[in-house]
This record gives C-alpha cells, structure tokens and sequence, in this order.
C-alpha cells in the first residue's frame, strides 16, 4: 500500500493543480472563483488526497479521509479560463447550459471535420444525413455533464473540449478494431502506433493505480505489450497494483 500511495500522491503532485492555486493557474481572481462555483460550473476535485488514501471520481486508493486536500486536472483551468470570459455577458443562471452548449458546438464542429472517421468509429448516432446534428452533440454532452462536474473527465482528458471528446472515442475505436481484426503486418503495426499516438495525445497518464484498469492501460499499454511494440512503461513495477474499486462515473 504505501509504494503505490507514495507513487500515486507523486503524480497527484507533477500533474494537477492544487485547490488553492486553482484561481492563479486559471488566471482569474478568487472573487471570480467564487462566483463560477455559486454558477455551478466549477467540477469537484479530480483527486482528493489524504494522509494514506488517493481517491477520484474513477477510482480509489484507500478509504475515504476527512480534510483530504483537493487538486484538480489541468482540464479545470482550461475550463475555467472559458467559464470567466462567458460570464462576462452571460448572467449565472445560464451559465452551465451555455458551457455546455459551447461544448455540443465545438464537438458538432470537430465530429463534422472528421465526419468519415466519426461515424466509423463511435459517433454515427449523433449524425443525420451526413452531418453531426446540434441537438445530438448537446444531448452527448448532458449525459457526460455529471462525469465531468464529479471530476471524472479531468482524471482522463487534457481538456474538456470537442476535439478531445472525438479523437479519444474515435481512436479507442479504431485500435479496438485493428487488434480485433489482427495486427500482422510492419504496415498493420505502423497504423496502430499512429492511432496509439492520436490516443495519448489527448489523455493523462493517469495514476499508477488507475492507469492499468483505465483507456492508456487498456488501449495503449496492453496492446503494446502483446504485440512487442516500442512504447515507454509509464510508471515502476510495484505501483499499478490492485486498487478498491468506487466508480463514481465509468472508468475512463
């Protein structure tokens, strides 16, 4: 327990934002803090750290601790930074629906931009003749809204966005396919590592514990294991081991 707490509190550490730097590394003022959480539009903590526990929305290591300390994915930021500036002109009572909207946009945008790929692999049912429908995109984000706002998304994507949304779904997809058709040939393997590619540039690493029952162990590190694939191990034996399971949204 205590090698993988130490090597899970040591990536909480490199890679997320504590709660009292949030402001600052969004670049707004505490009172503009404030206000985006009485909007309702500032997630809950990606990892709460405790003195012999790492817990998120996905996943946890040890029990649940009172006054554990709240640090957030760099996905938070990015969202923030957003929310400050619509905010400007949106009263707070319309604030979550026009993130959220601002989301389904950007997402109809991207899906239509990679149309082919999308309704290959993962988003054919937000489409109607031919194109991503607005109504679709927005009604994929609602049903996404509750991950994101319990901090699941943040576990797992850089942003909060359309283009992360997409590539992510699309290219679990696709490797999905290319391992289940059989990966044989230097061509078959090359395209796979291009898809592998695309994947880990829109996902964190994730914590040791959580990475192996997560999309870069599941997608990116097993395959590569298996078909003996140059890929970097991400983190010491002795520290992805067995986690207790408390999804509070599906693991990413």
């Amino acid at each position: 327990m205590d090698q993988r707490y130490e090597a899970a509190r040591a990536y909480v550490a490199a890679h997320c934002i504590p709660e009292r730097a949030l402001a600052a590394r969004a670049g707004i003022d505490a009172t503009q803090l404030t206000a985006l959480e009485a909007a309702g539009v500032v997630p809950e903590p990606t990892y709460r750290v405790g003195p012999s526990s790492v817990i998120s929305a996905i996943r946890r290591l040890g029990e649940r601790e009172a006054g554990a300390a709240g640090w957030y994915g760099v996905s938070v930021a990015a969202w923030l930074r957003r929310a400050a500036v619509l905010a400007e002109a949106t009263p707070a009572a319309g604030l979550t629906g026009a993130m959220a909207d601002g989301v389904a946009r950007d997402l109809a945008a991207v899906l239509d931009g990679m149309a082919a790929d999308a309704q290959a692999f993962g988003w054919a049912g937000l489409f109607r003749d031919g194109r991503c429908d607005l109504a679709a995109a927005r009604a994929y984000v609602d049903g996404e809204w509750a991950g994101w706002m319990a901090g699941g998304w943040a576990v797992c994507l850089r942003r909060f966005d359309g283009h992360h949304l997409a590539v992510k779904e699309i290219e679990r997809q696709r490797i999905g396919a290319m391992l289940a058709a059989g990966v044989a040939t230097s061509a078959e393997r090359l395209a796979l590592m291009d898809a592998m590619g695309r994947l880990d540039a829109v996902l964190l690493p994730f914590a040791p514990h959580e990475r192996p029952h997560g999309t870069p162990g599941r997608f990116l590190d097993e395959p590569a294991r298996r078909l003996g694939l140059p890929w970097a191990a991400p983190y010491e034996a002795g520290t992805t081991g067995s986690s207790i399971d408390d999804a509070v949204s599906p693991v990413r």
